[in-house]
């Protein structure tokens, strides 16, 4: 019985490619003649090493493919080739160029996933490829051309020579050809000392070294090289201690300098790292890594030398020690977006991760500007009063606040200058957790946002964010709520000078102008009198917002002025380890260190440059008459004051008209025929059931001035988002 829905049964498909192929290696050799195997011989033409310049023009680094430590077979020691035939062509020495098991193995695996997961490819097969047919498109003809000549090959070369040639020529990422060059870009060794956990992972790498990029997937990779240990335990190759012992190695990979003598090797990688994501720069990511690394481009980035200078040596001079935690700074301008400098406390030969683009943390109370930018852009005014108790604001959720203290009314201006957490977790449940998160992605944050966690609201839970993220979105704001795409490259030229590649350029306006003005000057007043005031800059307007986490381990501040917007964020990268009794700060909050190093940074930058305040174009603006006691638009009821409001802050109400006057009591009739007519007792009215007036004002139950009564703390130190 047919159960195949009219379609050929998976195995017998698989058959008949295999079947196939064997046909194809078994007949007529192709005229192509096959030169001796030569291990130093160059897959193709040398390519032409692209260049990396800074803003100035000065060069960071030299990218070329040619990165090559020729090896022989008696070099490799056997677990090293144990893993590189486990992974890739187990039957290597049984088969005799094109192995059918493997085909019928890899077809079943494509064709039940759907997808092309394994090649089916032996070893000889890859190497004829390598050698003889680089450039040949991907059909069933260069198949079946692989095929013979790999049946060809067999015949005239030992498997040792043939082995040997495949390890000295396979690209393995980052420029590294061949087993050796591998060898020392991930792991600085020779290939005589890589032990069994890192043969493995290079190993399981060899499918797609830039997709599986042990730099920039790492959690990918170690689930691939595992999986390669395990094979090699099943294949009799380790014993079940040794497989214990492997798996258990972590992934350290050190991933080989871009430039011997680059002192920006976090800057390059990141530059490599964006153009091998992006789709635009060509179609695969092999085909990418081929134009980066032998294009002979010219790549122009963003990063300003002395901005990036500015914001090392601060670092260094706050956190100089080894045993310092660690910390990034991130500058972007928010004009163009450009990323002005990504820098973190831990030179390249210490630490290959870029502590200001990667280290991905809980952002505390730096988050609550995007809930404050949402509110205000939905109607919320900055003297609306909040609820800031302290108890269960959702269903098994008990939020405090930083100095335990409820706040029964607060201002979300006050709520945000003293950074009360009960106030804005309350204020971002009623702003929805959507657009909340919708306006902060819309504004520059990258990272994936927890759309279910209430917590969202105070940046704790699951959101995790990068200090280039919180620049983006703060860089935003000073850009008057238009989000230009964040890039680290400004362009791309060929040998010949013609620009070839550009950014995307195409901004986005997530905020208006009169919302984005609001904010600011909401988060100025953050920095001006409440929790930001380490980040204050002689005369220059800084809004900003600081950042702590429940448990002390992660302090961030994020601010913005006219010209530039940035983050800085201090913590530990393993472990949730408490900031305390760090040069001399008992306990580091976002107000202590990160506000102060915001401050030193940004202010040597601008500190030859007259200030620049926050200006709302005067298109934006409105002249109305308000009336002072409710707040809204006034009438001929109740006259008001002139004012020029953000267009945003413009009431759509008139003021209530006064309650009409209430009617005097009318007499008691007079009728004596009446008997039953009861007269009430001195002093008694007999409207008392119906309303009294007894002089009371019918507004003073209305709530007080946001100004008398705010429950605001001017010395609160910092808020505590994750309870």
């Amino acid at each position: 019985m047919d159960t195949t829905g009219g379609r050929w049964p998976l195995r017998q498909v698989a058959t008949l490619l295999a079947l196939a192929l064997l046909a194809a290696a078994c007949g007529p050799v192709v005229s192509l003649e096959l030169a001796p195997i030569d291990p130093d011989a160059p897959v193709r033409e040398p390519p032409t090493p692209s260049t990396v310049l800074d803003a100035d023009g000065n060069e960071l680094a030299t990218l070329g493919t040619e990165f090559r430590e020729p090896i022989t077979l008696d070099e490799v020691p056997d677990h090293v080739i144990a893993a590189v035939l486990t992974a890739e062509d187990r039957r290597f020495h049984e088969h005799r160029g094109v192995d059918a098991r493997g085909v019928v193995r890899a077809a079943l695996t494509n064709l039940a996933t759907g997808e092309v997961g394994q090649g089916g490819s032996t070893i000889t097969q890859q190497l004829v490829k390598l050698r003889y047919l680089p450039d040949a498109p991907r059909t069933m003809e260069t198949k079946l051309a692989e095929a013979r000549l790999a049946r060809e090959l067999e015949q005239r070369a030992s498997k040792a020579e043939i082995l040997e040639g495949y390890l000295d020529t396979i690209y393995l990422g980052s420029g590294a050809y061949g087993l050796g060059a591998a060898a020392w870009t991930y792991f600085r060794k020779d290939v005589t000392e890589l032990s069994v956990a890192e043969a493995a992972m290079i190993a399981a790498i060899i499918p797609a070294p830039e997709a599986f990029s042990p730099t920039r997937e790492p959690d990918l990779v170690r689930h691939r090289r595992d999986r390669v240990l395990r094979a090699m335990h099943e294949q009799g190759h380790l014993d079940a201690d040794e497989l214990a012992a492997a798996v258990t190695v972590p992934l350290r990979v050190e991933g080989r300098p871009p430039a011997d003598e680059t002192t920006e090797g976090h800057w390059v990688d990141l530059v490599v790292r964006t153009l091998l994501d992006a789709a635009s720069f060509g179609g695969s990511i092999e085909e990418r890594a081929d134009r980066l690394y032998g294009g002979g481009l010219t790549i122009h980035t963003s990063l300003d030398p002395d901005i990036q200078s500015a914001a090392r040596d601060t670092l260094t001079e706050y956190l100089p020690a080894d045993d310092d935690p660690e910390a990034a700074v991130a500058v972007v301008e928010p004009q163009t977006g450009h990323v002005l400098a990504a820098v973190g406390n831990r030179a390249h030969a210490q630490l290959q991760f870029n502590l200001a683009t990667q280290a991905r943390r809980q952002p505390g109370s730096t988050f609550k500007a995007f809930v404050l930018a949402a509110a205000i852009e939905d109607g919320w005014h900055p003297d609306d009063l909040l609820d800031g108790t302290e108890g269960e604001i959702a269903p098994g959720w008990e939020v405090r606040n930083y100095d335990r203290r409820s706040i029964p009314r607060v201002t979300l201006a006050g709520a945000t200058r003293t950074s009360v957490n009960t106030a804005f977790a309350r204020l971002g449940l009623e702003v929805g957790l959507d657009r909340v998160a919708a306006m902060a992605r819309a504004s520059g944050v990258t990272s994936d946002l927890p759309r279910d966690d209430p917590q969202l609201t105070i940046g704790g839970g699951r959101t995790e964010v990068s200090a280039l993220d919180l620049a983006a979105g703060f860089a935003t704001l000073a850009n008057l709520g238009v989000h230009a795409p964040t890039t680290v490259i400004t362009a791309i030229e060929d040998a010949q000078g013609q620009t070839v590649w550009l950014p995307p350029s195409s901004t986005s306006a997530p905020i208006t102008p009169a919302g984005a003005y609001v904010t600011l000057q909401v988060l100025q007043d953050a920095v001006e009198r409440g929790t930001g005031l380490n980040a204050r800059i002689d005369g220059w307007e800084v809004a900003g917002k600081t950042g702590t986490t429940s448990d002390h381990a992660d302090a961030w501040f994020a601010g913005a002025t006219v010209p530039l917007a940035a983050a800085v964020w201090i913590g530990h990268l393993e472990g949730r380890v408490p900031l305390e009794n760090v040069r001399g700060v008992p306990r580091v909050t976002g107000g202590t260190l990160p506000a102060m190093i915001f401050s030193d940074v940004i202010g040597q930058v601008l500190a030859e440059r007259p200030p620049i305040p926050f200006t709302l174009p005067s298109e934006h603006w409105r002249t109305v008459d308000i009336d002072p006691r409710s707040g809204l638009l006034a009438a001929d009821h109740c006259p008001g004051e002139r004012r020029q409001l953000p267009v945003i802050l413009v009431p759509d109400e008139e003021c209530p008209p006064p309650p009409p006057p209430r009617p005097a009591p009318e007499p008691p009739a007079d009728d004596e025929d009446d008997a039953d007519t009861v007269e009430p007792p001195d002093g008694e009215d007999a409207g008392d059931d119906a309303g009294d007036d007894d002089g009371e004002d019918p507004d003073d139950d209305a709530p007080e001035s946001p100004d008398d009564d705010t429950g605001e703390d001017p010395d609160a130190d910092e808020d505590d988002p994750e309870q």
